[in-house]
Formats: C-alpha cells, structure tokens, sequence
C-alpha cells in the first residue's frame, strides 16, 4: 500500500502510527514484548477494500491548513483513537495525555494544594513546561484556567469531556507557524465526535484492590439526531460527570513499601509504619508540650521521654476529593449549495477540596518570612517561648512550645466554570474551501483557604504579639496565649475566624475570537495540484486575578500571593502551502505574523518535506521558528511573593549536617528511655530541614521590558510501510529555545551569592538564628545569617535545548482465533540541558537524571475472538539518578555517599507495569469492559528523595506504592 492511498469519507481510517522505542532496552518484559512486535512485520495482512464509486473525501491533519487526501504528512503526529482511548483505562482527558511517551510530569489537580492554580491540570511535551504546549479543541483554542500558576497560564484538562472525544492528535514537534503562540514543545488537538446518531449511556467504577479509599466513578450520556444530508442538519450533545473520593495518609500508610524502613527505621512499634524520627508521632502537637517541663494537661497520647505526640499522618491527603460535570453541545446545519453553518457550546464545571495538615507553633521554628504587597516589603515573623507569667508554665522562666492548632480547619477548595461558545459558516467556492467563525470563551476560578497558616493581625488580637524577640528594645509579650484563644482547648468559631480567616482569590479571564481560513489549488505542476492555504484571527483577552483583602494586605503568614488586572489584543495573518515537486516529493512551507501590543511584531516560519522514496518508504523532516508571547501576568503590572521550598542554602547545609550527625550521635549513646534521646534526635531533623530543605520567600515583579520566548526546532525521519496493514516510523527531533521568560533560580543564586547586587539575597541577622546557638556558631563555623528572602522580576533569562528519538511500531496480525493488533510508542531522551546565568553556559545534560528519564516506552497488544477483546499493555520508565542538574550537591555521588546511599540507592530504578483491559459485547446494545492496572501489583521503584527530602520523610509523593493494583469496570448501553 502506498502513502498516497485515496480514502473515502465514510470508510477514511487514519493510519498513522503509533511509536516504540526500541533504543537502549534493557532485559525487561518491555524488551521482549518490543521485539515480538517487530517480528510481526514480516507476516502480512489483509484488510477490506473501501466500498466502490465512494467520492474522495480530503481530511485535515494536526499540523496543518490545507485539506489532503495523504494521512501521513511532513510533520510527525500521533493519533490516539477512541477505541484506543477505551483501553487506556483513564477517567479524563489528562490521564490519556499521560499516557503519552512525549508527555512529562506537570501539574495535576491530585497534587496542586500548594500551587498558585489549584484544582486543575496541565500538559507538557518534552520537558518543556506547561505554557509551551498548546491546547486546542476542534482545532480551536480552549481559554485559559482562571488562576495562573505563579506566572504560568495553561489550558485546564480537567474542563474537557473525554466521552465526547473521538480522537487525539499530537503534534510532536513546534506548531507556531500554523498556530501562533504556545506551541513550541507541541500541538494538542482534541476532536469530539461529529455526525452522531443514536442515544448512549456509559458509566465506570474505579477503585484500588489494595485500598479502597482509592476510588474514582463517571457517568456520561451522549445523544445525536438528525441527518446532515436527509434532515440538513445534526445535533450532538453529551453531559459527562466524574467524582473522585477523598483519601488520608492515615488509611494507607500501612500499605507503604516496607524496605523504606531500611533508610528510616521504624521507631514507633504499633503506631503504624513510621519511619525514623522523621515519620514519629510530631512532639508539635495538641494540647502541646514544654522543653523541659513536659507535655501540658489532657494529652492522651505521650512518647516514651513523657512529651505528648501528634499522629501527623492524620491530615495529610494522599488524593483530594474532586467533582466534576462537563458538557458539549455542537450542531451542523445543511444549508445547501456547499454551504454549512455550525455552532458549538462547551460548559465544564469542577470542584477540587483539599485539606492539608493544620498549622503548629514553634519557639525554635525559624522566623516566617513573607511579603507585604502593600509596601512590597518583607514581613517577619518570630515565634517565641511561653512567658513565665503563663499559668500553664509552672518552670518560673520562659519555655520552649510546641503546639499544634487541633481547631484549625485547613481546608482549601478550588471551584471553576470554564465555557466556549462559537458559531460559524464554511464551504467551498470552485476548488476552494473556505471557513469562518466567531466566538467567545472563558473561565472563572473561586479559590477559598482556610487555615495552615494563621492571620497575622488575627493572632496579635487573640493570642499576642509576634515582635522580634532579639530585639533588646523589645520586652516581650507575657500576656501571650493568656487572650482570648485558649491553648490546649478546643476554640470557639468567633476566635478561630479571626485567627483563621478565609482567603484566596477570584479568577476570570474571557476571550473573544473571530478567524477565517481558505484554501484551495492555484497552480499545477504537471497533473499535481500547488495548494495554498490563508488565513487570519484576532483575538482579544482580559485578565483578573483578584487576592481577597487579607492576602492582598499582607496578613496571611507565610503566604504568597498574585494578582494581574489587564488586557490586549492581538492581530495574526498566516499562509501555507503544498508543492508537489516530483510525483513523490513534495515541499511544504508556511508563515504565520503575530502581533501582540507593546511587542514587535513576530513571525513564525516552517519548511517541510515529503519524499515517497519508495511505494512503501517515505522521508519526512521540518524545520521551524517559534515563539511564546509573554502572557499578561508576566508583563502587565504585577507583584508576586511566593515560596521556593527545598532549598539547600551551601553557606550553612554543610554546617547543620554536621550538627545533626553529631545531635543523633549523642542521643544514640543516652539510655533509649532517656527523655533527651528523642529531644536530640528530634532536633536534629529540624536543623537539617531549616538549613537544607528551606522555604524562603521570593518578591518578584513584572517587566513589561520583556521579549517573546523563542525557538528552533526540526525533526527528519521515515515512515516504513512493508506490508499492508503494519509500519515502522522514526523520527529524531530537536528543540532549542531562547529568551526564557522566567527568574534566575535561588539555587543557582545561592551557587555564587558574592556575584549578586544588594539586595537580591537577603539574610537575617545572625542573632535571628534559630538553628544554630551562639555558641554552636563559633564551633561549627557558622558565619552566614539564616537565608531570609530573594529579589527580583522577570526577566529573558535562560534558555534550554533538548534532542531525542520517536519510535514506533504498528502491527495487524491475523490469527486462527482472531485479529491480533500490536501498536506502541516510545521516546528516547537524548539531551536536555538548561542555561545557567551562573556557569554562563549550560548545565548538565538531565537526561537520565531525576524526572527525566532516558526511555519511555509501552506497548500493547490486543486480540479480537468475536464478543471478546482481551489485551495487555506493559509500560517502560529507564532509570534516573537522583540528582538533577549541577548544583543539586545533595544527591550528587559524593552527596548520596555523605547519607549513606550506595550507588544502588542514589537513583530510582527502572520499572515496568503490566495492565489488562478486555470487553464483552455479546448482548445486545451493551459493551462490558474491565481493565485493571497493575496487573501483577508490582511496586514502583524505591524514591528516597520523593520520600525524604521532597516528602519530608514523612510521606513520599508518588500514590501508587500504595495504591497497588485497581480495577475499573465499565458498563455501555447504546438505547435503539
């Protein structure tokens, strides 16, 4: 069969194939599974004819303007179909999206209580972050979530229906020439279904074998009537809800891998599995605890040094609670003479609650550091010792508190309506099709906290004054927790209202679009037909994002905020065109100009190849300039204080580590029932995470001097086609992009501290220290003062390259008990570094190391005996290092070595998953289907940074440890 094969409108399958990656295998069922694949390739196929006498139908391709009758194009897409879709076993647009080879970790509504958008979810191909792959759906832009992420706008996968989706194209490579801004890393395009006739219902289950607190369900019914060509008009509507339940660390603990014990002893017999100090029963806890008098009155539970403990697991989520209901409504209307009008309405509405764990007080916490966007300041505040005025303080001096606010609500809850409406007409004028259409589209987030972190007004009315204690003017407050709030007792809502308020924010953002596009022949060379494609849109945007008073004002301790409050318009015009060279080559190129206000004006070309080398051999190979115009919470006025955690500060880790080796070395020679041994151990952990896991707080504004992101990118590769019904493909592609809009990290300030302007680190005094004594600061050669906060605004500061392989394979092999189908996809991660302003060069290649691995490969295989479908699929992650780029020195060999990892602990390993999927349709009208993942319960590999340094030692951050296997059963009635 040759790439050039005619399909008809009713019977056009678009053979484009899926990929695997066959590069750098290791012995793994994956190996095996890839090479039986491709030893189907020398069997052959066949399959039936397109009826006869059925009329040419053109199709358009992710990638492209211009309708063509060839489905593999110049431009290397992958289509995942609805059948494939179903055998995923995924309950959103998001999760299919994962599933891809090309896809990398991002935002996710599961994980985004401590982002600036929670409650949505985002895409991002090749490493290369959310803002630079583009959304569409039906080939048209989807708004923005309503929150930005800090400075990061993104479309929200989790307001798309996947029942209506009839498939998705991915397009792997940079799409701005055709697509404007947004698509450097790539294309998404989600197609729903279109001339639907018939009533379905559908509705799944999906929960966890190991523990059913995991447990997801949908519902959806679709509806179309009507016929486009008899009735001159079709209507389609689906309504589709998805509820996911609530699940806390303490109900799955239990189910944690055991041989994390190996690195964080269990220290806590029956109190669950509790690793190391880290994962004990907290001593900040309620009704709380004084160094060196003990725990105060009506604790129910003590450790064995007599303080009272906190089960911390208690509230800290693994999943939160979501809700969600989407609806889709399109209609085409046959108006007659090649001329159709259609219309489109897309509703989505989503509800995430997260609860977190609650807030705690601390004498020797470090001081919170925050900012005041009022005066664009930092604000400071110190947590001191119970006064010995206090009643419950009995020790006659003042006293070290350990306290954990049991009546905190900690809740957060992320509610978000996001909608496009648009109409159009299109048709065709003597060998030119034409289209145009009008819309609007927007989204509205309702962001509201309560808790985790307290009112700073809030709690000088109602517990006391949070002044500097190192202040020798400053003679403390003895009247501290002797107001209105009670410790240790259960509070009455008037006072936890104003210690706790509410806060968040209101998102909006709307678009209004017109477009039009048409194109058609105007040329031959020989027989073949010289295609043009034109167009243009113009689209304008406004964007709110409003903190409630209190956040606004600066008065939510240790909390960041954002705001933006501005619009624009931007103008594109765009051509493409289709020369057919020879009979089997054929040259593509296209240009797109943008123009967004205060910007020069940018255009985005492409260039193109297609060679038919042979009947059944094709070469195909890009290249193309893009770009990312800075959105408006980048450049329009703005301020933003937020928080980079986990920093390793080297002026002082190297200095707590010291410390704390020597802190667990003497509570290690105390009797085990010395009350001390705990207090030491304890403290050691704490001097580890306030030096080398910090939080400090960051000020940033907008430069509205800012340049547009730019790229370079090209792919070259082949499309193998032996037999009828099979092909191989490989494609190498690269992507280079500059002007990065963003801020130098606070590591890579920390790497050369000397080298920045005043003003950009800051430090408290080194009298503020509250992890190092004084005298423990002459001992250990402390010379620097706590890290405190960062300066900056955004700035073109970087820029990353990054280069691999897609491979892939796709197979229909008969067989005596049915049709056998073999498909999967890869992506082989050759390069991948960033820019650093440090270094005046780029980093390491992160390729193989943490997050980035190397090969991502699955593969799966599925057999059709009459009612039944029975198949396995196998998925492939290469192993990583735990170290990331070059000054991460903490999971460095040597750094992993100082912790007493081996080289076998000092990555994560790699890990193959095996899930089954099958359905039965032989009643009438019904489709059963079941798919369960993880079919042999294996775990992921062991993750001691996720759990230790990122988790906290508490909890690690990845679920599916616990989650073990699951089962989604789905049941289909199609009403006659």
């Amino acid at each position: 069969m040759s790439f050039s094969q005619l399909c008809s409108n009713k019977y056009c399958r678009l053979e484009l194939s899926t990929e695997i990656i066959l590069n750098r295998f290791e012995r793994t069922p994956a190996a095996v599974a890839v090479a039986l694949a491709l030893a189907a390739l020398q069997a052959q196929a066949q399959d039936s004819p397109p009826p006869p006498n059925e009329p040419v139908q053109k199709v358009v391709i992710t990638g492209s303007n211009i309708k063509r009758i060839d489905v593999e194009t110049a431009t290397p897409v992958q289509v995942m179909r609805r059948e494939e879709i179903a055998r995923l076993g995924v309950n959103s647009v998001k999760e299919a999206l994962d599933t891809l080879t090309s896809a990398s970790s991002t935002l996710s509504d599961i994980g985004g209580s401590n982002s600036f958008a929670g409650g949505a979810s985002a895409a991002n191909l090749r490493n290369l972050g959310k803002m630079s792959t583009l959304i569409l759906l039906n080939s048209r832009r989807v708004a923005p979530y309503a929150l930005a992420d800090y400075n990061e706008v993104f479309t929200n996968l989790d307001a798309l229906p996947l029942d209506a989706v009839d498939r998705i194209e991915v397009l792997r490579n940079g799409g701005s020439a055709i697509y404007g801004s947004d698509a450097v890393a790539g294309v998404i395009n989600i197609i729903t279904r279109s001339d639907y006739h018939g009533l379905q219902a559908r509705a799944s289950y999906d929960r966890s074998l190991k523990n059913s607190e995991f447990r997801e369900h949908t519902a959806a019914l679709t509806g179309g009537f009507g016929d486009l060509d008899a009735d001159k008009y079709n209507i389609l509507a689906n309504v589709e809800v998805f509820g996911r339940h609530s699940a806390n660390w303490r109900e799955v603990i239990n189910d944690l891998n055991p041989s994390y014990g190996d690195w964080f002893p269990t220290v806590a017999p029956g109190s669950g599995l509790m690793f190391g100090n880290r994962g004990t029963p907290s001593t900040f806890s309620f009704p709380g605890n004084l160094i060196g008098q003990g725990s105060l009155p009506g604790c129910a539970t003590r450790n064995a040094s007599g303080l009272c403990v906190y089960d911390r697991f208690a509230h800290f989520e693994a999943q939160p609670e979501a809700d969600r209901a989407n609806l889709l409504v399109s209609g085409r209307f046959n108006l007659g003479d090649n001329l159709e009008a259609f219309a489109e309405l897309l509703y989505s509405h989503t509800r995430t609650l997260y609860h977190g764990a609650q807030a705690t007080y601390g004498s020797t916490s470090p001081p919170a550091v925050w900012g005041d966007p009022a005066t664009d300041q930092q604000r400071i505040f110190n947590y001191r010792g119970l006064p010995a005025t206090h009643p419950l303080n009995t020790s006659g001096e003042e006293l070290e508190l350990r306290y954990r606010f049991a009546d905190d609500p900690s809740f957060r809850k992320s509610t978000s309506d996001q909608y496009r409406a648009l109409a159009g007409v299109k048709g065709s004028w003597r060998s030119w099709d034409w289209e145009s259409a009008l819309g609007i589209m927007g989204s509205k987030t309702d962001d509201v906290s309560r808790g985790g972190f307290f009112s700073a007004s809030g709690f000088q009315q109602v517990i006391g004054s949070y002044a500097d204690p190192f202040d020798p003017a400053d003679p403390g407050d003895p009247l501290l927790f002797q107001r209105s709030y009670r410790l240790g007792q259960m509070n009455s809502p008037e006072v936890l209202n104003l210690l706790f308020p509410e806060n968040g924010y209101q998102g909006k953002i709307t678009q209004q679009f017109w477009d039009a596009k048409m194109s058609g022949p105007i040329a031959k060379i020989g027989e073949r037909d010289v295609s043009l494609a034109v167009g243009a849109d113009v689209r304008h945007e406004k964007f709110e994002i409003t903190p409630s008073a209190n956040l606004a004002a600066g008065d939510i301790v240790s909390n960041g905020v954002v705001s933006a409050n501005a619009s624009r318009t931007n103008y594109a015009a765009f051509a493409e065109a289709s020369i057919p060279l020879a009979k089997t080559f054929e040259l593509q190129a296209a240009a797109r100009y943008d123009k967004f206000p205060g910007f020069e004006g940018h255009f985005s070309p492409k260039l193109a190849f297609r060679w038919e080398a042979l009947p059944t051999l094709m070469l195909r190979g890009t290249l193309e300039h893009g770009f990312r115009a800075p959105n408006l919470t980048e450049s329009a006025q703005s301020t933003k204080f937020a928080f980079d955690n986990g920093i390793v500060d080297p002026r002082r880790c190297p200095q707590a580590q010291v410390l704390a080796n020597d802190l667990r070395a003497q509570s290690e020679a105390l009797p085990p029932d010395d009350p001390n041994a705990a207090l030491l151990a304890a403290r050691a952990d704490i001097v580890e995470g306030n030096e080398c896991a910090a939080g400090v707080a960051s000020i940033v504004r907008n430069n509205p001097n800012l340049k547009p992101e730019t790229s370079r990118s090209g792919t070259v590769g082949f499309v193998l086609e032996p037999f009828k019904g099979y092909n191989l493909s490989l494609d190498w592609w690269t992507i280079e992009r500059k002007n990065e809009i963003g801020l130098k990290s606070t590591n890579d300030l920390l790497a050369a501290e000397s080298d920045q302007a005043p003003g950009v680190i800051n430090r408290l005094a080194l009298v503020q220290d509250k992890t190092f004594t004084a005298a423990e600061q002459a001992q250990y050669g402390v010379s620097a003062g706590p890290l405190a906060s960062t300066a900056g605004m955004f700035e073109n500061v970087s820029k990353t390259k990054t280069t691999g392989f897609d491979l892939g394979a796709a197979a229909r092999v008969p067989t005596p008990i049915g049709r056998l189908d073999v498909s999967g996809n890869a992506t082989f991660l050759r390069e991948l570094k960033n820019f650093s302003s440090t270094l005046n060069n780029y980093g390491d290649n992160l390729a193989g190391r943490y997050g980035s691995p190397k090969t991502v490969a699955n593969l799966d295989a599925t057999l059709s005996t009459g009612a039944w479908t029975n198949g396995l699929r196998v998925t492939y992650n290469s192993p990583t290092a735990l170290q990331t780029d070059f000054f991460d020195e903490t999971y460095n060999p040597q750094g992993c070595a100082d912790q007493g990892y081996g080289p076998a602990e000092c990555r994560v390993a790699s890990y193959v998953r095996w899930d089954y999927h099958g359905s039965y349709t032989g009643i009438r009208n019904v489709t059963i289907s079941a798919f369960v993942r993880n079919l042999f319960g294996h775990r992921p590999p062991l993750d001691l940074r996720a759990f230790g340094n990122l988790g906290g030692g508490v909890v690690p951050q990845n679920i599916e440890d616990v989650q073990g296997r699951s089962l989604r059963v789905t049941l289909e009635y199609k009403f006659r």
